[in-house]
């Protein structure tokens, strides 16, 4: 008896022992959590003053006041002035750049407005933080979706550092305000995707029309993924005999929603709601861009690139841990789904596409990586500044890439789990080490693919980050006052009698002295739509408009 006793104890012993093990596991997991994304958020608003500026920023800007400027003209049109009093620009309607909704750029005009926010260097500054802000929250998004995928808070603080740990994503999450933002939309896009479709609910319904309206006024292929949902759940109502009616309700409100929403969310499209669309997709279709991509030695006409252009890229700037796994992960995936649709029995052709929810989630995350890349190289589209338009397939890439680890851990080296866990965090800290050391200029990360050539193969500074430090070391070090004005005393002089300076680029690049000089002088003549100081109220204005 007092061995049955003494048994019995140790057993409820043990378990107890265990479930506390697992508590203290559970709780280790949530610190673990919690502590990356304090750390992640204060290295965010620790940094994000040293980036310089991006050279498609003014652009962004311009991009939202356009739209803020239409707005108050039909709701508030005796307040224009203010508007005007910032920045001039040009009608909603004549504005050649509106393939880039304003999700972002509008409210950043807002608050450049209403909080009366004059310094240039504010100015940017708020916006790289904003740009940030959307980044980290997409994090946490995508830390969730990883965690519903793999049911484990390793795989899905792994995959979140994947994604930090990306040295060109995390340099241009502060600047890039239309790839990075895109890109952040389209992971919360995954997530309420992937929900609508486990939980279809009104809730959910609208929550995903919110998102994928605002994704597809960013950036007209995110309708891509919302195309990809619909399919899915016209299938699973197919399959599925045990579908309910009330199931339908939540669809049909997403169908509703979403047309309005994008058309709500892009005041461009609120005159002529279908014929803007479609002229919007015509000119991405048809972009009118005529520059060059510096590609493995030789300038390559941006509207005519390799076809290979944007895997190469996405090959030689990915770290190289990431891209073994994420094959892997791609070849497991696209090997059982050509299996399964070899063997889809013919009068039941939807029955084997997928075969539970984590198979149903590698098939989303698989085709919203495969179909955009397919899609570019297939229609030849114009391509340039390596893959930055791509970049929202990237979240699916590393989802992939954690579906190779896992192969490796479970089917492979199933005795050597803890050895590839410790291995896969020391490379992702010595990534991070690349980064701390490199700062802040990550965004011209190339990996051993190269061979330490890539200065005389690529592009690197394409954005004109490193302008910051270039002119802070001018400043620094120079001896003499520094004149950092690329149209100077000298090149001025090699104009002809009478001739036209234009600059529709940046008023900065032409020295204010030397031309007020050659005005002075009835020498030239000049007309720019960029200044130094906006609103301009410099001395060129003495010789506004006859001759400036």
């Amino acid at each position: 008896m007092f061995v049955i006793k003494l048994k019995n104890i140790l057993i409820i012993k043990l378990v107890n022992d265990f479930c506390l093990m697992f508590k203290d596991i559970k709780y280790n997991n949530i610190f673990a959590t919690l502590g990356f994304f304090i750390i992640l958020f204060f290295i965010g608003i620790s940094i994000y003053a040293d980036f310089g500026l991006g050279v498609d920023e003014d652009n962004s800007r311009v991009n939202g006041f356009v739209s803020l400027r239409y707005i108050y003209e039909i709701f508030s049109p005796q307040n224009i002035f203010k508007i005007d009093k910032i920045i001039i620009v040009s009608n909603i309607n004549d504005y050649s750049q509106q393939g880039n909704g304003v999700v972002f750029d509008l409210p950043m005009a807002f608050l450049e407005l209403i909080f009366n926010i004059t310094d240039d260097r504010q100015i940017y500054l708020i916006r790289h933080f904003s740009n940030f802000l959307f980044f980290f929250i997409s994090i946490i998004f995508f830390y969730k979706i990883i965690k519903n995928r793999y049911n484990s808070y390793f795989s899905a603080l792994l995959g979140a550092a994947f994604l930090v740990a990306s040295p060109r994503i995390f340099a241009e999450s502060f600047y890039n305000s239309k790839d990075i933002l895109f890109m952040s939309l389209f992971i919360i896009n995954l997530f309420a995707g992937i929900n609508f479709l486990e939980k279809p609910s009104i809730k959910s319904a609208a929550f995903f029309s919110i998102i994928s309206a605002l994704c597809i006024d960013v950036r007209i292929l995110g309708i891509l993924l919302p195309a990809i949902i619909f399919l899915i759940f016209i299938i699973n109502m197919l399959r599925n005999n045990n579908f309910k009616k009330y199931d339908i309700l939540p669809f049909i409100l997403f169908l509703i929603l979403l047309p309005f929403l994008v058309i709500l969310f892009w005041p461009y499209l609120w005159e002529n709601p279908i014929g803007n669309f479609v002229g919007v997709f015509k000119n991405l279709s048809q972009h009118p861009y005529y520059g060059y991509n510096f590609y493995f030695g030789e300038y390559i006409a941006a509207r005519n690139v390799p076809w290979h252009y944007p895997i190469v890229w996405i090959f030689i700037t990915t770290p190289i841990y990431y891209l073994i796994l994420f094959l892997i992960g791609f070849i497991f995936i696209f090997y059982r789904l050509i299996s399964r649709l070899l063997k889809i029995e013919k009068n039941n052709s939807y029955i084997d596409l997928w075969r539970g929810k984590k198979e149903l989630q590698d098939l989303i995350f698989f085709l919203t990586f495969s179909i955009p890349i397919f899609i570019i190289i297939i229609l030849d589209s114009t391509l340039y500044d390596g893959w930055r338009h791509l970049y929202f397939v990237y979240p699916s890439f590393i989802i992939i890439a954690l579906n190779g680890l896992n192969l490796i851990k479970n089917i492979f080296i199933k005795k050597k789990k803890l050895t590839i866990n410790i291995v896969t965090c020391l490379l992702v800290l010595q990534i991070l080490f690349w980064m701390f050391t490199n700062h802040p200029h990550q965004n011209v990360y190339f990996n051993l693919f190269t061979m330490n050539k890539f200065n005389k193969n690529f592009e690197m500074d394409y954005w004109g980050i490193s302008n910051k430090n270039a002119l802070e070391y001018i400043a620094k070090d120079s001896k003499n006052e520094a004149n950092v004005s690329f149209i100077d005393n000298e090149k001025l002089s090699w104009m002809k009698n009478g001739a036209v300076l234009i600059n529709t680029a940046r008023g900065p690049i032409v020295d204010e002295d030397a031309l007020y000089a050659e005005l002075k002088n009835d020498r030239l003549n000049a007309a720019f739509d960029v200044y130094w100081q906006e609103p301009y109220h410099g001395k060129l204005k003495e010789f506004y408009p006859e001759r400036f």
